[in-house]
């Protein structure tokens, strides 16, 4: 039998080793996007504004706070696509500047901020936490930022019609949020891409009105994950 004092500091030091491996991985990240955005000026200012302007305000902590008011079982919920990986997934599933990318759950819309800039397409970013789109609004108004809008909404009651692209970075709604999301989804037009990550929307609903284009693995915070290219059929 375990003492409890040594089952408590082995988790705490998986906790920390998780923690370091996380901060070693954002360091890393970091210096590719510069490397390979900064290059264009404006993004680089745009990046630069909104990275600090959450320098006193981590995102993780104003997501769980918000998620806590709330009263949701689950806080711990927040999560960014690297831009490095969002560049491997704009490849893969070949979005281009005609595009018209919904991205649900944007978070603080760094992605956001990413595809408008440098791959040139409209997007449109949805989160219900009032922070991260008031500190959205502002960078965009700041730079003067077009073919570019943040929504205060719940994606699962939003009107999503417009979008050409519909991504998903959701790897903790629960199954019955997942088939909600479906079910709103599968009123879109035919030839819609939607793009999930850790799972496909037929893992949930094989009925469901979509094809898998193409699966292939990227590069997270926490690991490998699988992402799914699909079309509305």
């Amino acid at each position: 039998m375990i003492h409890p004092s040594l089952s408590a500091l082995k988790e705490n030091l998986i906790l920390l080793g998780i923690n370091l491996k996380v901060k070693v991985f954002n360091l890393v990240e970091y210096g590719r996007v510069v490397t390979r955005y900064y290059s264009h000026f404006h993004f680089a200012k745009i990046d630069l504004a909104l990275l600090t302007s959450y320098l006193f305000s981590n995102p993780f902590v104003i997501s769980k706070q918000f998620l806590a008011k709330k009263g949701e079982s689950e806080i711990y919920t927040y999560g960014e696509t690297p831009l490095t990986t969002l560049e491997l997934i704009a490849r893969n599933c070949e979005i281009n500047r005609q595009d018209v990318v919904f991205e649900l759950g944007c978070g603080r819309g760094r992605t956001c901020l990413w595809l408008n800039q440098i791959i040139g397409c409209s997007v449109v970013g949805f989160d219900f936490v009032p922070t991260f789109i008031e500190k959205g609004e502002k960078i965009k108004q700041r730079f003067c930022i077009s073919g570019l809008s943040f929504r205060l909404e719940d994606f699962f009651q939003s009107d999503l019609k417009g979008a050409s692209v519909i991504y998903l970075y959701g790897t903790c709604y629960s199954a019955n949020e997942i088939r909600l999301l479906i079910d709103h989804l599968s009123k879109h037009p035919k030839g819609t891409t939607i793009i999930t990550v850790s799972y496909a929307l037929t893992d949930f609903q094989p009925e469901a009105p979509f094809r898998i284009v193409k699966q292939f693995s990227a590069p997270f915070t926490w690991g490998k994950g699988e992402v799914y290219f699909q079309k509305k059929i």
